[in-house]
This record gives structure tokens, C-alpha cells and sequence, in this order.
């Protein structure tokens, strides 16, 4: 698996009204930093006119995001570019709102034949019922549903690995 993980408008002006959204945002930053010990690619976006990324992931990434006017990612040309550059197999989706811009992503990288990991615990909507139906779509076109921390050990494949240790003390955060 030669995986890469995107994260979705984690905007200030609508992440205040995500259901949720304080765990989700604590979920995603764990993945983000575990991808980031591991080497694993992140691309993050912003939809335009919805403010700057949230402090709690701009102070974990280092990444300047891709500006978007599409909801679903694979119709900016920059976000194909920087995909392109990267050259995943796999993509790991967090972010918001599940049923627009996450939804939208995943339905379009299944259909250019990327393999598609949501974390669950990492996306969210204003309103449940909208995420929840959201996840049955994600599902039923293909993608993997799973947890930001099942990810994060999916990825470490194994205890001996070189950085466990590091990501274990990632893992038992908050």
C-alpha cells in the first residue's frame, strides 16, 4: 500500500457547527501526526470562502493547503497535481462536511480506481443523519470505513516497527 492522506476543509467558520466536531478534530490530528512520523503524504484543502484551517491542524501541519472552489477535491487542478506529484494508491480521507466534500472526493477517487480509507471518527456534518448517510454511500461505491487509530496500526503493520513506539504515545493522547 503506498498510501496518502488527505484532509478535508477543516475550516473555521463551518467546523464550529459540525456535530461532534471536538473529537473528530482530536481523532484527525492523531492520524495527521502519525502520518507525519511515518513519512506518509498529506495534502490539505480548503474550500474558498469558508476562513483559514482550524488552529488544532495548522499547528500539526506544515503544508500550505490547496484552495478549492469544488466540493469534491478531484476537480481542483492543483489538487490533481499535488496527487499526481505523491503517486498514492490509497487515500485516507478525514474532514468535513462528510456528505458534501468528503462524500464527493471518495466517490471520484473511487472512480479513477484509487483504494479509499474513511476514518469515521475523522469526518462530520452539521447533522448526524447526513454523515450517517453519507458513510452507507462511501461504503456502498467501495470505500474501507475504519477508525483513525485501526488506520494508524494498519499502517505500522507490526509492534517492531521502527517508529511504534512514537506513534503508541500519539495513539494514548487525549
Amino acid at each position: 500500500m503506498k498510501p496518502a492522506l488527505i484532509v478535508i476543509d477543516f475550516q473555521e467558520r463551518l467546523a464550529k457547527h459540525v456535530s461532534g466536531i471536538e473529537d473528530i478534530l482530536r481523532n484527525a490530528v492523531k492520524l495527521i501526526k502519525a502520518c507525519r512520523i511515518l513519512g506518509i503524504p498529506i495534502i490539505l484543502t480548503e474550500q474558498i470562502k469558508l476562513g483559514e484551517t482550524v488552529k488544532e491542524v495548522r499547528e500539526v501541519l506544515d503544508s500550505e493547503p490547496v484552495t478549492k472552489a469544488s466540493f469534491s477535491c478531484m476537480r481542483c487542478g492543483e489538487f490533481l497535481r499535488r496527487l499526481r506529484e505523491v503517486g498514492p494508491d490509497t487515500c485516507i480521507l478525514v474532514g468535513i462536511e462528510a456528505h458534501v466534500c468528503v462524500l464527493q472526493t471518495a466517490l471520484d477517487l473511487l472512480g479513477e480506481g484509487y483504494r479509499v480509507y474513511v476514518a469515521l471518527d475523522s469526518i462530520g456534518s452539521r447533522r448526524d443523519y447526513d454523515k450517517e448517510v453519507a458513510v452507507l454511500r462511501m461504503v456502498r461505491e467501495g470505500a474501507i470505513p475504519a477508525t483513525s487509530e485501526a488506520i494508524i496500526y494498519e499502517l505500522l503493520e507490526t509492534a517492531e516497527h521502527e517508529k511504534f513506539r512514537e506513534i503508541l504515545g500519539i495513539v494514548k493522547e487525549g
